[in-house]
Formats: C-alpha cells, structure tokens, sequence
C-alpha cells in the first residue's frame, strides 16, 4: 500500500508550562525546539529551535509575526513522529551562544529595530535554524525543562486542511527548591521536589496547515 503524502506548515499557537522553576520571576526566556522524527523515506530527523518568553510561564504567538511562529514547512510521509521540548530558563547570552553554535550567523544584527516588534522575543530575533542530528550531539545545549512526543500520520491530514495540536508535556527532570529549615537550633539548607520527571507540566498548541500540491 502506498503512504500517503503531504505537504505540511507547523507553527506554534501557545505554550502553557505551569511550573518553570524559576521562582518569583515572572517573565522568563527558554528555547523551545522542535524535532520531526522519520518524516519520510531518507531523513530520519528534521530539527529547529526558536527563542521565546513565558510570562508567568504562558506564551501567545496569535499576533507574532509568522517568521517567529513558523516551525516547519516540510514534506512528510506515512507514519512519523513530533517531539517538543523546552529548556530550563536561560539568559540572553546563553540563548545566543546555543543559536550561534548552529546558525553561525551574528544573531544581534537588527535586533533593536526588531525587538519592539516581537517582545516575546526579546534581543533574540530570528527565524527558526534548521540543523541535522549529527550536529545536535555535537552539542549538548541547555537543559530541557518539559518535553512531549506524539505519532502522527501523513493521511490524518486532509488536503488542505488546517487544525491545532496539542501537545502535553511533562517535565524532563525533577524540579527542585532550595528551602532552609531550623533543626535543633540548627540551619539546614534542602531542596525540596515540587515535580517530579515524567509529571505533566503544560502544553504546546501547533497549527498544522496543509499544503496544496
């Protein structure tokens, strides 16, 4: 029997982590990226990542423009797989060297014209860097924060048509906070387990567009 084909555009719509980690912060920057596994016949692995804030750990890419929304805009066939993931909070420099590693581009250029017009990304505008497996284990990048897998077919699609997918997370490791406790007139610093790795932690809602041939 023949696979059936299609064309598909993925962008994000929301991303909903309840839990960061990060405290009383309200305003937090992460990497979020994306991995198609077994897209098709030959590729067993297409990748990108993109930059983005939570604010009190939600993010809405409605009125974001497409070039900071756009994940994937790729031919896929049969059965394959969409695995999301989100690293732990990051500050802008370390969010710069893990583009750079892959891009090799000067990320900074045009950034204060731009950021005014994409707050949820800050300093870091930039459209989504493709890269191969190969290049990933070269690599370690940031901790992941969550992450989500889900299976998917081509013929779950029909031609041109447009839904949304979400995607649940769950956290990739244990989140922990440091509290300090008086034992016996005694200070002792613990960390307490407020999820533990595999608990559910938000979601990524996609649109999923298909594209006519």
């Amino acid at each position: 029997m023949a696979l059936t084909k299609r064309t598909l555009e993925i962008t994000l719509q929301t991303i909903h982590v309840p839990m960061t980690g990060a405290g009383l912060l309200d305003t937090t920057s992460h990497l979020l990226s994306a991995e198609l596994i077994w897209p098709r016949v030959g590729i067993a692995q297409k990748a990108t990542s993109q930059p983005c804030q939570l604010q009190k750990g939600e993010a809405d890419f409605e009125n974001i423009h497409w070039g900071n929304r756009i994940l994937f805009k790729e031919n896929v066939e049969g059965k394959f797989a969409l695995r999301i993931t989100l690293t732990e909070v990051l500050d802008d420099e370390e969010l710069e060297k893990f583009l750079r590693a892959f891009s090799g581009a000067a990320l900074g250029f045009g950034a204060d014209v731009l950021a005014p017009l994409y707050p949820p990304f800050g300093k870091l505008v930039a459209a989504p860097i493709d890269y191969l497996a190969k290049d990933i284990e070269k690599y370690p990048g940031p901790t992941r924060l969550v992450e989500g897998l889900v299976e998917l077919d081509a013929a779950d699609f029909p031609e041109n048509s447009e839904e949304s997918l979400t995607i649940r997370l769950v956290t990739a490791r244990s989140i922990l906070q440091a509290v300090t406790r008086r034992v016996a007139g005694r200070t002792r610093h613990e960390k307490k387990t407020l999820l533990a790795k595999g608990e559910p932690n938000g979601d990524v809602t996609l649109m999923i567009r298909v594209l006519s041939t």
